[in-house]
C-alpha cells in the first residue's frame, strides 16, 4: 500500500492559496487594459520573470509528490495560470498577459522536474555531497556579495530635473503640495503641504529624473511612511527597487499641516527626517536579497524580517544537508566530514563577512540566527532521511 497523501495535498490547497493571494489581490494602480504578449515586460521586467518561474514551482512540487502524473500537472498549472490571469482583467493595477501563462506553465514543469530528478540532484553520493555542500555555501556568499553589488548608490552624472508631486506609472499621485526645495552638497530638503488623506500607495513628492529620463531620486509617501528610492544597479538589471523608509514620521501630521523632509548621506550613512523625526544608518542586509525579486510595499516590518530570516535559512538549509549526506561510515569519514564542516563555517562567517567589505548594513540578530537555522535544519532534514531510508531498508544514496 502507497503512504497516505494527506500532507502533500495539504500542500496543494497551501500553494493554490498563495498563487491565488499573489495574483488577485488589487495593486491599486492604473493600468491600460487589454493583454499583453510579452514573456516580460516594464522596468522590472527581469523580476517578474523570476516571480513567475517561482510563482508555480511549489504546486508542480506538491501535486507530483501527491501522486499525479507529470503532464496532469503541467496541464493543471497550465489551466490555474489562465483563470487567474483571465480574472485579471476586471482587478485594479492587474495586467493579464500571455507570456504569464507560459512562464506559469514552465514554473510547474520546474517543480515536477525538481522531484523526478532529485535522485540526481538531491541525494547524491557522499563523494557528490560533500562538495555540493561546499559549492552551496560559496554560492550563498555570492548572493549576499551580488545583493550588496545591485542596491549600492550609483547616481548618473548631472544635469537632473526635478518634479515636484509627479504622476508615474506604478505610484500613486500625492494630494498635496510641495512649497520649498532647499538641495545641497548630498542633501536635499523641501517643504511641502500634508494631502487630504493619506496615500495609500508609494506617491512622490519629489523625484529627480537623470538626462537618460532615469530615476535618480524620489522622496516619497506611502501611508505615514518617508520614503527614500535612489539610483542602484538593480533598475539597469530591472529588477525591484526595494525603498528606504521613515516609518510612521507623518502618523501625527494632519491635512493642511506644513511639513518639513529631508533626505542626506555620507559615504554609507543614509538619513530620511521629517520634521524632528530622524533616523540614519539606512540601508539594506544580506536577508534583502528576495527584495530585489518581489518586494511588497508598505507591510509591517516584523512581517519583513520573519521574509529576511527565512531568505537566509533557505540559502544555506542545504549546505547542511549535503553536509551530512557527505559522511560515510569509514576510516575517512573524518576528512569528508572536514569539508563539510568546512562549507558550513564559509556559510555563517561568510553572513558576518559580507557586510564588513561591502556597503551592506551589519547582518542583523534575525538574519544570523536564519543562518545558523538554516543549517541545523538542513542538517536534521539529511539525518531524518538516512533514518527513513533504513527503515525502509532503501541505500542512502542512489
Amino acid at each position: 500500500m502507497r503512504p497516505p497523501k494527506t500532507w502533500a495535498w495539504a500542500a496543494v490547497a497551501a500553494s493554490t492559496l498563495a498563487i491565488c493571494i499573489a495574483t488577485l489581490l488589487s495593486q491599486g494602480s492604473i493600468i491600460a487594459p487589454g493583454w499583453s504578449f510579452y514573456l516580460t515586460s516594464g522596468n522590472a521586467a527581469l523580476a517578474e520573470l523570476l516571480q513567475n518561474l517561482m510563482l508555480f514551482a511549489p504546486l508542480g512540487v506538491s501535486l507530483t509528490l501527491a501522486g499525479v502524473k507529470p503532464l496532469r500537472v503541467v496541464a493543471a498549472g497550465a489551466l490555474l495560470s489562465f483563470t487567474v490571469e483571465f480574472l485579471q482583467q476586471w482587478i485594479p493595477g492587474r495586467d493579464p498577459s500571455v507570456g504569464d501563462i507560459v512562464a506559469n506553465s514552465i514554473s510547474a514543469a520546474l517543480g515536477v522536474l525538481l522531484v523526478v530528478a532529485a535522485p540526481i540532484w538531491l541525494f547524491t553520493p557522499p563523494r557528490t555531497s560533500r562538495w555540493q555542500a561546499l559549492a552551496t555555501a560559496i554560492i550563498a556568499v555570492l548572493v549576499w556579495y551580488g545583493t550588496a553589488i545591485v542596491v549600492r548608490q550609483t547616481f548618473p552624472p548631472p544635469p537632473y530635473s526635478v518634479f515636484l508631486t509627479p504622476d508615474f506609472n506604478h505610484f500613486g499621485h500625492y494630494n498635496g503640495r510641495v512649497l520649498v526645495v532647499r538641495p545641497g552638497n548630498a542633501r536635499l530638503d523641501i517643504t511641502a503641504t500634508a494631502a487630504t488623506e493619506p496615500p495609500t500607495w508609494t506617491s512622490p513628492l519629489i523625484a529627480m529624473i537623470g538626462p537618460r529620463n532615469e530615476k535618480v531620486l524620489l522622496l516619497s509617501v506611502d501611508h505615514t511612511d518617508l520614503t527614500l528610492r535612489y539610483s542602484m544597479p538593480a533598475l539597469r538589471l530591472t529588477l525591484e527597487q526595494p525603498d528606504l523608509r521613515l516609518r510612521g514620521a507623518l502618523r501625527d501630521i494632519a491635512p493642511g499641516d506644513t511639513f518639513t523632509a529631508a533626505t542626506w548621506h555620507d559615504s554609507t550613512d543614509i538619513c530620511l527626517q521629517l520634521n524632528a523625526t530622524r533616523a540614519c544608518g539606512l540601508g539594506y542586509t544580506i536577508g534583502d536579497g528576495w527584495k530585489l525579486i518581489y518586494y511588497p510595499e508598505s507591510r509591517p516590518p516584523w512581517q519583513l524580517g520573519v521574509i529576511n530570516t527565512l531568505w537566509c535559512a533557505g540559502c544555506v538549509t542545504f549546505v547542511g544537508f549535503w553536509s551530512v549526506r557527505g559522511r560515510r561510515r569509514t576510516p575517512e569519514d573524518g576528512e569528508r566530514a572536514a569539508i563539510g564542516r568546512i562549507a558550513i563555517a564559509i556559510a555563517i562567517l561568510g553572513s558576518v563577512i559580507v557586510p564588513i567589505v561591502t556597503e551592506l548594513n551589519a547582518t542583523t540578530l534575525n538574519e544570523f540566527l536564519g543562518v545558523i537555522g538554516g543549517v541545523v535544519l538542513g542538517r536534521w532534514l539529511a539525518r531524518r532521511s538516512r533514518v527513513m531510508n533504513d527503515r525502509l531498508g532503501q541505500p542512502t544514496s542512489p
